[in-house]
């Protein structure tokens, strides 16, 4: 055997070999495992994928090495598919979420399915879009293009490590954004670039004074890092209009541990790659008012005074302690060894709080976007008197499914109303008398997260039993 020749077959071998075992492993998962049939959809796209790499006619001209690397970046989009089962996502919760997906795409826009993911983030991927890249080398776009046209899919990651804590799914609110963002990326850049452009000249003119030669590349790389930082800060609008103060919870609770003052840059060779985040303090600064944490005190203060409850005042109260200052706030630029990383820091930071402001404005303008767009779609303030109800329930370990409406049976609750009175518990608890014996904390807090699910399962249930039987 000739190795110098035979090694492309032997490579194209072992490819075909580890196509035929992922087909294998996917055609083995029970669909009736998956929480919902868009799971179902990522199977099969997936599948027909694999189907068209097997080809005859694709295989003849493909590159075998060029094959095998690109089939590790597939097996990962297979693992997303095998990780998405109901033995550890809440499946009511997610039809919830499939609900609130139907109302911005309707039934014939993009489809999403659910997964989970080892690191403690939520995250969205456009699934047909990554699968249609990775296939970009091996496949002709004729082909390519027959795969994914009228197939347009996204996966939403959940948090493993937080799979029961059904509080923090209100992250996923800021996920859907990232879906909102793609479809309307025209309209919502252009009122980015109004906002911030005068901003960003100054920053060209800082940046021509420090090396003139450089800084048009490094300007285009600001401007790419701003582009993601719009995006984010949009996502939290989207976050917010849709889960209310469950939503800043959330974020106040990924913030423990973490730098709350720092606003960070990824440098990246790929310009496309290049990432940026908003600190911690002025995405909660922006969320409290677009998620009216003050309104949602005020009016928790005069429901208590009604003698609906002090517990959901002390816990409205509480809310509004939780820090959203971001005057201490510095810009970070990794990698340190990237030549632009210290002039990027050193025109951004003087300019920091001036881009805050127009990040404001763009915010304003993009909160009028999402309500002309949705016009009749769900972005009501959760209900207080309910959200009290609630708590009401989980102080005596019953299932927040219910509020009273003076009548025998009550209404179901509003998926939002049970989000936030479990937030708001959950997070009482968290910080309550007591809260430094972890077994305790660990067996309550357990309770509430039962509670939060079967609240989910009951109030579906018996909405889908209301729509069935016309009521």
């Amino acid at each position: 055997m000739d190795f110098d020749v035979d090694q492309p077959a032997a490579v194209l071998s072992k490819s075909l070999s580890l196509i035929e075992k992922t087909d294998l492993r996917l055609h083995q998962l029970d669909r009736w495992q998956f929480p919902t049939s868009s799971s179902e959809l990522g199977r099969e796209l997936f599948l027909s994928a694999l189907a068209s790499v097997r080809e005859p006619a694709h295989l003849g001209p493909m590159d075998p090495v060029v094959l095998y690397n690109r089939l590790f970046s597939l097996q990962e989009l297979a693992g997303i598919i095998e990780r998405s089962s109901t033995d550890r996502i809440s499946w009511p919760l997610v039809r919830y979420c499939d609900e609130i997906w139907s109302n911005f795409f309707g039934e014939n826009g993009p489809k999403i399915f659910y997964a989970l993911t080892p690191e403690y983030n939520y995250s969205i991927l456009h699934f047909s879009k990554r699968l249609a890249d990775i296939l970009r080398d091996i496949l002709p776009d004729s082909a390519i293009q027959a795969l994914v046209s009228n197939r347009e899919l996204y996966c939403l990651q959940l948090a493993s490590s937080e799979d029961e804590n059904l509080p923090l799914y209100a992250n996923i609110g800021h996920e859907f954004g990232h879906a909102v963002f793609d479809h309307h990326e025209k309209a919502i850049v252009s009122e980015l670039d109004a906002k911030v452009g005068q901003v960003l000249v100054r920053v060209l003119s800082d940046l021509q004074a420090i090396d003139a030669t450089q800084a048009s590349r490094r300007f285009r790389r600001i401007c790419q890092a701003v582009l993601g930082i719009g995006e984010e800060l949009f996502c939290d609008l989207l976050g917010a209009l849709l889960m209310g103060p469950a939503f800043f919870l959330s974020l106040f609770e990924f913030s423990w541990g973490q730098a709350r003052d720092v606003w960070t840059i990824r440098l990246s060779p790929e310009f496309q790659n290049i990432r940026a985040y908003p600190s911690f303090g002025f995405r909660l600064h922006c969320i409290s008012q677009w998620a009216k944490i003050e309104g949602f005190r005020s009016e928790a203060s005069s429901e208590a005074a009604k003698s609906i409850t002090q517990k959901v005042a002390e816990l409205a109260v509480g809310v509004g302690t939780i820090p959203v200052n971001h005057n201490s706030d510095v810009l970070r630029v990794w990698p340190a060894s990237d030549n632009d990383a210290e002039p990027i820091r050193d025109v951004l930071n003087p300019r920091l709080n001036e881009l805050k402001i127009a990040l404001g404005e763009y915010l304003h303008e993009c909160d009028g976007f999402v309500r002309k767009w949705y016009s009749t779609k769900p972005f009501s303030d959760v209900s207080v008197y309910d959200v009290a109800e609630l708590l009401l329930r989980l102080e005596r370990n019953i299932p927040p499914n219910i509020v009273p409406d003076n009548t025998l049976l009550g209404k179901p609750a509003e998926f939002t109303a049970i989000l936030n009175a479990s937030a708001l518990f959950r997070l009482d608890l968290l910080t309550g008398e007591g809260s430094g014996d972890g077994g305790e904390r660990l067996r309550q807090t357990g309770i509430v997260e039962r509670l939060t699910a079967k609240a989910f399962e009951a109030t579906f249930i018996q909405r889908e039993f209301n729509r069935w039987a016309g009521q």
